[in-house]
């Protein structure tokens, strides 16, 4: 049962605080369901879905918002953000911690320092989906950290990562595959949940700040509307950018800056 589906959903819709800018998203042809890559304002960025449950973007172009992680986090559709934003005081460090934690999963799983290229996005990653099933370092990388996000995203508001065992337990679904892809993309899954654990235990956490430069982008709809696609962490490029700030982060990725708002797969 997914987080939505945990709380009674009585809270009314409140209004954004947080900066958005709004931007042009293609989904390019077949792209992927849970990674691949969007053109974003004319630039090519890989993402990884963060709403598991809702149909991809793939050759198609939407008017979409974007965030910093730290502020896109809570307002994949207007459910989920109505739920946030009922207790706001309660819920800060919660997000904060979470978001924490997966820039930390970001930065250390995947092969930044052979993979992600001269263009600071692993653009020389080929975008082809049908290689994405390949038993290849970069692809188990993303599908496993995603698989977390996923799985972070569905779960109820947790700030305690230090135990991944009963009820505080995520799914290893590679690991009943039974493929050398999935036996790798399972090994790395493990090793993110067993380093978060020890890290948490350390308190490690707490002072944690993003070594590269993540954003999300999204619309901000309702659940089971038509038009509500997932939403989708992108990978900005090497430079961070510090959280919260959605008004920080266009000036790394070259998106044109306005004001405004924003919204999930598996």
């Amino acid at each position: 049962m997914t987080f939505r589906r945990l709380f009674p959903l009585v809270f009314a819709a409140c209004t954004l605080t947080a900066a958005a800018a709004t931007i042009s998203v293609n989904g390019l042809n077949n792209n992927g369901e849970s990674i691949g890559q969007y053109d974003i304002n004319g630039q090519t960025y890989w993402w990884l879905c963060i709403e598991p449950g809702t149909p991809a973007l793939s050759n198609a172009t939407i008017t979409a918002e974007t965030y910093s992680f730290h502020d896109g986090w809570t307002v994949q559709n207007t459910e989920r953000n109505a739920i946030y934003l009922s207790d706001a005081a309660f819920y800060a460090p919660i997000i904060s911690k979470q978001v924490a934690v997966m820039e930390y999963v970001l930065d250390t799983f995947l092969p930044w320092d052979t993979l992600a290229g001269a263009s600071g996005r692993f653009l020389e990653q080929s975008g082809d989906y049908n290689n994405f099933v390949n038993d290849a370092d970069f692809y188990n990388a993303m599908y496993a950290i995603q698989d977390f996000l996923a799985q972070t995203e569905g779960s109820p508001p947790r700030s305690d990562f230090s135990d991944f065992t009963g009820l505080n337990s995520y799914e290893d679904y590679f690991a009943s595959l039974g493929t050398a892809t999935g036996d790798a993309r399972s090994a790395i899954f493990q090793s993110i949940l067993n380093d978060v654990a020890a890290k948490d235990q350390a308190g490690f956490f707490a002072t944690y700040t993003a070594q590269h430069n993540y954003f999300t982008v999204n619309t901000l709809l309702d659940e089971e509307d038509p038009n509500n696609w997932q939403d989708g962490l992108v990978i900005g490029g090497f430079a961070p950018v510090p959280e919260p700030g959605g008004a920080l982060l266009i000036a790394s990725c070259g998106i044109a800056w306005t004001l405004r708002r924003r919204r999930r797969i598996g």
